[in-house]
């Protein structure tokens, strides 16, 4: 066997594993996303693509304590507290598809139902 044989048959075995990989179906990842306390996933943009978010409960406690409901939160208040933990891109359509994610998301916070002991 000769070196150039070697590493063409090398490169047929990454070719056959490509291909395997080529014919899995692809999804958004959600299934195999690690359960991390403090992290929140949100389905962002017309695409729905999963970004994990942390603090996302302070953001929307503080959210709370100010009185405001998610219809009346701004997208600049939503970004803006948000930002304080985690990074987000800074372009009008990104920000605008974040701040539609977050509201869901605090729509959701909302909607939980809460411990009778008042602990979170």
């Amino acid at each position: 066997m000769t070196v150039d044989s070697v590493n063409g048959a090398r490169w047929l075995l990454f070719t056959t594993e490509r291909v395997a990989m080529d014919k899995t179906p692809s999804g958004d990842g959600a299934c195999c996303l690690p359960n991390v306390d403090g992290v929140t996933y949100l389905k962002v943009g017309p695409r729905g693509i999963t970004i994990g978010m942390i603090n996302l409960d302070a953001v929307f406690q503080q959210l709370v304590a100010m009185g405001r409901c998610p219809e009346e939160t701004t997208d600049e208040e939503l970004l803006s507290l948000a930002r304080r933990f985690n990074y987000i891109p800074a372009g009008p359509n990104v920000a605008a598809d974040y701040a539609a994610a977050l509201r869901r998301a605090y729509t959701a916070f909302g909607a939980r139902p809460t411990s009778k002991s008042g602990s979170m």
